[in-house]
């Protein structure tokens, strides 16, 4: 039996869905939003909430192998505070109710001590995790996920703009959810790793912020897309007027200024066994095709 957490989101929905063609036996867990589809594929359904250390000890219960995230409400008032909690009792959940090999969805930089936003929650998932004597696990450290791309949409369509506190001339490594999906079920499936160790996914290009929002037009025929670096406290209100709480927001604005500063991706090289194969153009024309699916869930919000 195979675990899989975040099976509503871009990585775990995609993981899921990889397991199932190949004939795994997989069991999803289930807290806001209905896995109704998984369920008639023939995937088990746990409910619970990733809180709750009852729950998870059910959904790891004689597991094999299990895909692990901190999910990520972004309207949380105590956001760091509740992804601090949920890190605590995976990892609980896990010393009691051992699975033999884990993978974890993790970030690229969270092993840097400098690690800004949002990851600072990874890197306690991480250190946590890497603490289970019983388990095998290894950390999935992706670069930004081209998926997040798409939440821009509407401000394209409405106004031919992008924007965010990111410096557009910046070039970052970028990587698409489905190849970190692919992994991510690749060594759910073989279990071919041991010991505690991370993992570093990179697309095939570095991309910068003004490239993108320029290609983004170009695919959806749009002349005069532009992108601008907004000032940090514009970004912020931006993010609360779309619904995000003001932690949550104050934090993601500290990871795009903490890109710009050279984090989280100095020193990071490109290597043969991090990079994965798909460009970011031929995840554009996939996800803004009339029937991709990906625009449809990244406007309603991104989650892993």
């Amino acid at each position: 039996m195979i675990v899989v957490m975040g099976a509503p989101g871009h990585v775990g929905s995609k993981t899921a869905d990889l397991l199932l063609r190949r004939g795994q036996e997989v069991r999803v867990f289930e807290h806001h939003r209905s896995l109704k589809e998984l369920r008639e594929r023939g995937a088990e359904v746990v409910t619970g909430d990733a809180r709750n250390l009852e729950d998870l000890r059910k959904l790891f219960q004689e597991a094999d192998a299990a895909l692990v995230l901190v999910p990520e409400d972004v309207t949380d008032a105590r956001f760091a505070a509740t992804r601090s909690a949920i890190a605590r009792t995976l990892a609980e959940a896990l010393r009691e109710q051992p699975v033999r090999h884990v993978v974890v969805l993790s970030a690229a930089g969270v092993d840097r001590g400098d690690v800004a936003g949002p990851p600072v929650g990874l890197r306690e998932l991480e250190r946590r995790l890497f603490e289970l004597e019983d388990s095998h696990v290894l950390a999935l450290r992706s670069a930004l996920y081209m998926d997040y791309l798409l939440a821009g949409l509407p401000l394209i369509r409405s106004r031919r703009v992008n924007g965010s506190a990111v410096d557009g001339d910046l070039r970052l490594p970028m990587i698409a959810t489905r190849d970190v999906a692919r992994e991510a079920a690749d060594r759910l499936a073989r279990r071919d790793f041991t010991g505690h160790q991370g993992k570093l996914l990179l697309g095939p290009e570095d991309v910068s912020m003004r490239e993108a929002t320029h290609l983004i037009g170009s695919i959806l025929g749009l002349t005069g897309v532009s992108y601008v670096q907004l000032p940090p406290g514009d970004v912020k209100d931006a993010l609360l007027d779309g619904g995000m709480s003001d932690e949550a927001a104050s934090l993601l604005v500290e990871m795009q200024l903490a890109v710009n500063d050279g984090r989280p991706f100095a020193g990071v090289r490109r290597t043969s066994e991090a990079t994965r194969p798909t460009r970011l153009e031929e995840f554009l024309r996939g996800a803004l095709s009339a029937d991709g699916s990906d625009q449809a869930e990244a406007e309603r919000g991104v989650r892993r």
